[in-house]
């Protein structure tokens, strides 16, 4: 310390800097700097200029808290709707009541631990036969916890206790078509991902179980999991429309999508009547986005170029679910694995 106050003093007197002071600074770790031809020993600027450096390295720390957010959003919707439609869909008086099906499960099967490794659902441990209550019971919990996820809760456990409450009502629905569509398998795989994607427990000296810090980073291995799911939901979806519909093969599907659709967007309306010619190519577009443009998401970010080009596969295909409808929540979640931020976004 004596040797930089009088270094710093032949500096502030136009002196020779002394060269032992150098040596100890390098010594020291290198946090001497030349700058603009002066030798300027600045532990303020050697401090930003680390900084710096630090925040341009990749960071998915947001890229996880917003993947969890949303997962939990769309978990409170599909428990919401449980809630108000399952008793009328499932119940015991209800059209297909779920009952029925748990009953035949039950007789299947020798035990609820053989039945539940096989056809998971937690209403193999009730004891009693399914009643309207405890599928209520499971909508009242499965919003409760996703409640508590969006507003900020990272832990496996409540992640894993709701993909295994969803798993129980998509169990006893069988085979009837209120749980059929291909969105509620994919929210039990985006779901089953999500627990990964909280800070897992683990050994630690002193301490049984210790949490892993809030502001850790994710596992990359999920995250590329992440965008793999959404590479396969895309090219699969474009696969489906070449090889199983006409209409789409001859580029017709357009002419009246957008009045049936399930959830239009704001847009819907005025794309109906745009000129047929133009949905044609919209028709081209969509493939290209879906078949092609959609690789684009699995580019490793080995450089910038690679990583704004990942970037740019995850907004196109943003951007056309987006612009199109308003119920493909769960591909979006998926594609938020796209992006990286600077973790100093999120403050824990």
């Amino acid at each position: 310390m004596h040797r930089r106050r009088r270094h710093q003093q032949d500096v502030d007197e136009g002196a020779e800097p002394d060269s032992s002071v150098e040596r100890s600074g390098e010594v020291d770790g290198g946090r001497l700097q030349k700058l603009k031809g002066k030798d300027t020993y600045d532990d303020k600027t050697l401090i930003t200029k680390i900084d710096a450096t630090s925040s341009s390295k990749q960071s998915f720390h947001v890229t996880k808290y917003v993947i969890l957010r949303f997962v939990g959003f769309v978990y409170f919707i599909a428990f919401l709707g449980a809630y108000y439609q399952n008793i009328g869909l499932m119940g015991s008086k209800g059209l297909v009541p779920a009952k029925n099906h748990m009953e035949q499960l039950q007789q299947n099967f020798n035990s609820p631990i053989e039945g539940f490794l096989s056809h998971p659902t937690l209403y193999w441990f009730i004891g009693t036969t399914l009643e309207d209550w405890h599928m209520e019971t499971t909508a009242v919990i499965g919003i409760t916890l996703s409640i508590l996820v969006m507003i900020g809760l990272n832990s496996w456990l409540v992640m894993l206790m709701l993909w295994l409450l969803d798993f129980s009502i998509f169990t006893v629905a069988g085979n009837n078509s209120f749980y059929a569509y291909g969105w509620e398998s994919q929210l039990l795989e985006t779901g089953f991902l999500a627990i990964w994607l909280c800070d897992i427990p683990s050994f630690s000296k002193g301490y049984i179980f210790r949490d892993a810090p809030a502001s850790s980073e994710p596992s990359l291995t999920v995250l590329w999991l992440f965008r793999w799911l959404c590479a396969r939901i895309s090219i699969g979806a474009g696969l489906i429309k070449l090889r199983g519909g006409k209409c789409w093969q001859e580029k017709t599907c357009l002419y009246y999508h957008f009045e049936t659709q399930p959830i239009p967007s704001p847009m819907s309306f005025l794309f109906h009547f745009l000129p047929k010619q133009m949905l044609r190519r919209a028709v081209d577009l969509d493939f290209f986005v879906q078949l092609y443009s959609i690789w684009l998401v699995l580019l490793p970010g080995f450089n910038w170029y690679m990583t704004n080009l990942r970037r740019l596969g995850g907004f196109i295909q943003v951007s056309n679910i987006c612009v199109k409808s308003l119920y493909n929540h769960m591909k979006c979640v998926v594609l938020y694995s796209n992006f990286d931020f600077n973790s100093g976004w999120i403050h824990d």
